[in-house]
């Protein structure tokens, strides 16, 4: 059985090993001196094999060799700080040959993140700003001046509230809103900072090809009564065309006023120039063109010199209507639609310029006070009434047949279900009657003549 197991083990080492069984092989019929024909093979056989004997049992108990350790492998004391960097390099290596899509989403989804973050606090820290310069109730400002918004409002926020952050809705991360009443001539008004979408990182890859601005718009819903029927609008002339097509109300009533600076007050002309190349004026007359805008205004906002030294790169447009409706609700909140004042500025790059913007805020409330104080005669009132008929009128006309399909509509789906519970007798018999009553209505009139 030793020898057996010995013969074995020789087998098993020998065909693991099989240049172990030989150095070289001689062919016959060669001779090794002369053309020796030799096939060697490259062995470690000079290495020495070593067996173990068998126990008396016929097992083999193999000797215990040394702990080996693997490749490459350094012992943590000799592991120093170029170890680790190597690892690290190494570790990379794999990951980024491995690993590429994963990588680039982790990538990705961090840099929205982290944007997010950012983007959404520096929205924040803008509307904060504006708080603080012009949105601050009076109750809050008792250390310091009020603002203009606690000057002139009762209720600023939809409560009583001490904190700048508290007056302001959130509506999303870029569009903030607040609410102020109590005021002559006014039922509400509504502040809205439309910033730009700083929190969505797309938005920004964007924005370095198309630049936008943050917008503050104002829109004041005046009282019933303090406010005759009108039409006036002034924007920038390079988007008064936008202007015009997406407001129905201004097409109706309004026109351009090729000449504002003659259309301006006595004492307005020789002491101001309207910035004619800047602005352009759509009104429904002259005269209220002249009424509204004042010589403080002018003084204060339009004088030429002004505004293209301070207020060119903010003021954007104003607008005043009671047709708001006519333009089927876009852009104008339900309340807001019949007797609407509408302002729409930049705000400044720099937040700490925000006070620079101070001139534009307190022409919205004087011109509240020159609207509600406004009242047409009684020429320009009939006048202005008279247009409204008209256009009412027309639009009667161009609605009537489509009421009067969506009336046949119904009356055709009020027969069908009646139908539906009849025998098929009774339900030729009712389309009989139906089509002599549709054939008597399409005959001809007939009048008798004395």
């Amino acid at each position: 059985l030793a020898a057996v197991t010995v013969a074995l083990l020789l087998a098993l080492a020998l065909a693991a090993r099989p240049t172990a069984a030989a150095k070289a092989v001689d062919l016959e019929g060669f001779d090794g001196t002369d053309g020796e024909a030799t096939i060697e093979f490259a062995s470690d056989l000079d290495e020495e094999i070593d067996f173990v004997a068998p126990d008396e049992d016929g097992a083999v108990n193999e000797a215990p060799k040394p702990k080996e350790h693997r490749p490459g492998y350094v012992p943590w004391k000799e592991r120093d700080f170029r170890y680790w960097i190597n690892l690290w390099d190494d570790f990379s290596k794999v990951l980024v040959a491995d690993y590429k899509l994963e990588l680039l989403l982790m990538v990705v989804i961090s840099l929205y993140a982290l944007n997010f973050v950012l983007g959404s606090r520096t929205n924040e820290s803008i509307v904060l700003q504006w708080a603080n310069e012009f949105g601050l109730p009076l109750e809050s400002t008792k250390s310091g001046p009020p603002t203009i918004y606690g000057k002139n409002f009762a209720l600023v926020g939809l409560s009583n509230k001490t904190s700048s952050s508290e007056i302001i809705y959130r509506e999303s991360q870029h569009t903030f809103k607040c609410y102020a009443s109590g005021r002559r001539y006014v039922n509400g008004m509504l502040t809205t900072l439309e910033l730009c979408k700083r929190q969505d990182l797309l938005s920004r890859v964007v924005g370095l090809v198309m630049p936008q601005s943050d917008r503050l718009v104002v829109e004041v819903d005046m009282s019933e009564g303090s406010m005759p029927p009108l039409v006036l609008a002034v924007v920038k002339k390079k988007s008064s065309k936008d202007f015009v097509t997406s407001h129905k109300d201004v097409r109706k009533f309004a026109k351009v006023v090729s000449d504002p600076q003659q259309a301006l007050s006595s004492k307005a002309q020789q002491n101001f120039v309207w910035p004619k190349k800047k602005l352009v004026v759509l009104s429904e007359s002259k005269d209220l063109f002249t009424d509204l805008v004042t010589e403080t205004a002018m003084r204060n906002v339009f004088d030429s010199k002004t505004f293209l030294a301070k207020y060119d790169k903010y003021f954007e447009s104003m607008y005043f209507t009671t047709e708001g409706a006519l333009n089927g609700g876009e852009g104008v909140p339900a309340p807001f639609a019949t007797r609407l004042l509408r302002f729409e500025f930049r705000l400044p790059k720099d937040v700490k310029k925000m006070g620079e913007l101070e001139a534009l805020v307190e022409l919205i409330f004087h011109l509240v006070d020159c609207v509600g104080a406004h009242k047409l005669s009684g020429d320009r009132l009939k006048k202005a009434q008279q247009k409204r008929k008209e256009l009412e009128e027309e639009l009667f006309k161009a609605t009537l047949q489509q009421r009067q399909e969506a009336a046949a509509r119904k009356r055709e789906e009020k027969f069908e279900k009646e139908k539906a519970g009849m025998t098929p007798a009774q339900a030729a018999k009712a389309e009989e009657k139906r089509m002599n009553k549709l054939k008597k209505k399409q005959r001809p009139k007939m009048k008798m003549m004395k």
